[in-house]
């Protein structure tokens, strides 16, 4: 007998990524997974602006975009110095082509919570995101 599925409908989400593509396939698994409240982001400028108006149980964010890193925002996120509207402490999943040492420890460093390498296969985001919300 398999264990019974998480529910996320009640979670809210912000995916944030440079690529429309790359928004639109998370969007479309997250979905799947069971998430209503799916909130985009296309910079990690935009993503500010979202977390400082609304919170959100869950960041996924892309390593590498233009201006700011995924990194970065987690950073700023992690400082608690910002009175943004999602808490300091809201698991992060960062999503990246980059699977060497060097990004992975920087993200780390930055507060992740997560990892996935792309290409996402939908059953690898869906044990990492039911990780990171049961803590």
């Amino acid at each position: 007998m398999s264990a019974p599925r998480t529910t996320f409908a009640a979670y809210r989400v912000l995916v944030v990524d440079d690529q429309a593509e790359m928004i639109d396939l998370l969007s479309r698994m997250l979905r799947r997974l069971g998430f209503s409240e799916i909130s985009t982001a296309f910079s990690a400028r935009e993503a500010e602006g979202l977390l400082n108006k609304q919170s959100f149980h869950l960041l996924l964010t892309d390593y590498s975009m233009t201006g700011n890193s995924g990194a970065d925002l987690v950073k700023k996120l992690r400082s608690g110095a910002l009175p943004w509207a999602t808490p300091s402490d809201t698991p992060v999943i960062m999503i990246t082509g980059h699977g060497e040492r060097d990004y992975v420890l920087e993200a780390k460093q930055a507060g992740v919570n997560a990892f996935l390498i792309k290409p996402v296969v939908l059953a690898q985001l869906e044990a990492k995101v039911a990780a990171v919300l049961r803590g």
